[in-house]
């Protein structure tokens, strides 16, 4: 007995067959999607319920298995310094995502470690990273020489200067004015112009950072803050187990 196949049948073979790709973008609530978004969600009357899960520690991925770049959830738990709210993951840890209020509050962002940051060791210790203003911090020791360094996360639209009130306290306290400018070119290098010098004490820092007309270039906006530093270099703890603090206080 011979058996036949349909030629109206073919179709369905082929799309059970073979993978099919799709190059577009997909909408929903919209039969025109954002070309450059993969998925355009368009409502006027309701929301993005986003993953609801109980992490356990920034550090740790829990419940996922593991650290995804962009990943985002929404925490429910209230455990090892975390509370509800959305938090997105740099892939190798969580932070939870802000909004900086002009009339309340403040958002403070900071990493600590233990040992110095070395040339030797590649720089392998955690950087302060603060998107609002577009800045990274590090202490980085250099041929036996501890430095505050600073540079930007991301290239600027032109030139952009940020100007530092700086106060430093340890063996003797004092303080002064400090600038950085960083260009389309030398944006991702990083810059001594706050460090003032050479820190190989245990210092403590602040800085009040600002930029002239906005972190955006005529943008104007009111974006400001305070950046600290603990540098806990020769308290006796040995190079390997010294405690150093980054971090920044969003106006």
């Amino acid at each position: 007995m011979k058996n036949y196949l349909s030629l109206k049948a073919l179709p369905l073979v082929f799309a059970l067959t073979f993978p099919v790709i799709t190059l577009a973008q997909v909408g929903i609530n919209t039969t025109n999607p954002n070309t450059n978004a993969v998925l355009d969600v368009n409502s006027a009357s309701k929301g993005l319920l986003p993953p609801r899960v109980a992490l356990t520690a920034t550090s740790q991925p829990a419940p996922l298995t593991a650290h995804v770049a962009g990943m985002v959830v929404y925490n429910t738990a209230s455990v090892n310094g975390l509370s509800p709210g959305l938090y997105l993951n740099d892939g190798t840890k969580w932070g939870q995502l802000n909004v900086v209020s002009e009339t309340e509050g403040t958002v403070l962002t900071k990493v600590k470690y233990r040992g110095r940051n070395l040339d030797t060791n590649g720089y392998d210790k955690p950087t302060l990273k603060v998107p609002s203003m577009n800045m990274e911090f590090r202490f980085a020791t250099t041929s036996g020489s501890t430095y505050l360094e600073v540079r930007l996360l991301s290239a600027p639209a032109a030139t952009i200067t940020y100007y530092a009130n700086e106060l430093w306290f340890g063996n003797s306290t004092n303080g002064g004015k400090q600038s950085v400018t960083f260009t389309t070119t030398n944006w991702d290098t990083w810059s001594r112009s706050l460090s003032n010098g050479v820190w190989n004490n245990s210092w403590g820092y602040q800085y009040q950072i600002s930029t002239g007309s906005g972190i955006v270039p005529g943008s104007n906006d009111l974006l400001a803050g305070n950046f600290y530093g603990f540098n806990n270099y020769g308290n006796g703890a040995g190079p390997d187990n010294e405690m150093y603090v980054l971090a920044f206080e969003q106006y």
